[in-house]
Parts: structure tokens; C-alpha cells; sequence
């Protein structure tokens, strides 16, 4: 049900300000999710693969524990090591100027909006930067394994497009850098 709602809102423009963002100013790519195990630790290590400043954390979970194991198994079998990955709380994130948040769905980007509303940072939520965009990004926490490699590919997808976008601040630092 909340994937039909999510579409709709999407389909009616709700969620565009999450994809207005001014690449030019981004300096790193933080990525959020729940418990900061499964997704985000992903985003974080695609992009460190890419030689990215990054890092990542959660919105309710504690800090110091390790990336769950399937998450570590995926990673490794695509070239991203997670095994060094220990969980970060919101409450251990500092913000930094030019630090671009990058939320998995949108009551990510909701919480991210009201804690930092004050931050010199820009939100976002992954699925939007997908060709076949989507608001929502699965938690694959307590799925089977199908499940959970489809939830995990799409994150590894989405940071991906956006790591397409944010390199072309490299190359331009004109008005193009700000995607809608």
C-alpha cells in the first residue's frame, strides 16, 4: 500500500525538491537509512570505491556495530568492502558545509529535513536519481535472499546515477549542475 502512495505523491510532483540539488556545492555524499547495516553502509562503499568523500549514518540505531553480514557477502561479491563498516547514530553524525544527504525513503528525507533544517547540507532520496525513478528504497533488513540482493542492487544503482551526476561538478562548475 505505501508503494502506491509513495508513486502517486511522486507522480504529482511531491517529490521534487528532493531532486533540485546543486552538485557544484556537494563536497560529500552521506547516505541515511534506518539502522545504517544494510543500505546506507552500501551507498557509502560504492562511492568510497569511487574515490568520493563519504560517509554514512543511521536514524535509529546505536553506534559502533558492524554492517549485517549478508550486506558485507553482497558488497564483497561487487568489489565493496564493508567489512570495516561500524554503524553511526544521527546523534554521532556532524554536518559539514557542502554535505549532500541522501535519504532511501522519504520518511528519511522527512526526519533529515526537520533535524538539519539549520545545516549547510542539501537532502535527496536515492530512488529518485534511478532511469525508472522510485521514492522508496526497501529496507532489505528481514527479507530472503532474492529479496534482499533486488533491495541491495537498486541502492547500488541509485549511487551509481548520482555518482554520474556529482562528477560532472568536476568537469563544469556552471548552472548545468543544478538537476532537476
Amino acid at each position: 500500500m505505501w508503494h502506491c502512495i509513495f508513486f502517486a505523491l511522486h507522480q504529482v510532483g511531491f517529490y521534487n525538491r528532493f531532486k533540485k540539488i546543486d552538485f557544484s556545492r556537494v563536497a560529500r555524499l552521506v547516505f541515511v537509512c534506518q539502522g545504517n547495516i544494510c543500505r546506507s553502509p552500501l551507498g557509502e562503499a560504492v562511492a568510497r570505491s569511487s574515490g568520493v568523500r563519504t560517509c554514512s549514518f543511521g536514524l535509529n540505531t546505536r553506534s559502533h556495530d558492524p554492517a549485517d553480514p549478508r550486506a558485507v557477502a553482497w558488497g564483497a561479491t561487487r568489489g565493496y568492502d564493508l567489512h570495516s563498516h561500524l554503524t553511526t547514530s544521527i546523534e554521532d553524525y556532524v554536518p559539514e558545509q557542502g554535505d549532500l544527504l541522501i535519504g532511501m525513503e522519504p520518511k528519511h528525507a522527512k526526519q533529515l529535513l526537520l533535524h538539519f533544517s539549520d545545516a549547510p547540507v542539501q537532502i535527496t532520496i536515492a530512488g529518485l536519481w534511478l532511469d525508472t525513478r522510485r521514492v522508496y528504497l526497501h529496507d532489505p533488513y528481514n527479507t530472503n535472499s532474492l529479496y534482499f540482493d533486488l533491495c541491495e542492487k537498486k541502492v547500488e544503482l541509485a549511487t551509481l546515477a548520482i555518482l554520474k551526476k556529482y562528477s560532472k561538478k568536476v568537469i563544469s562548475n556552471s548552472r548545468d549542475n543544478v538537476y532537476e
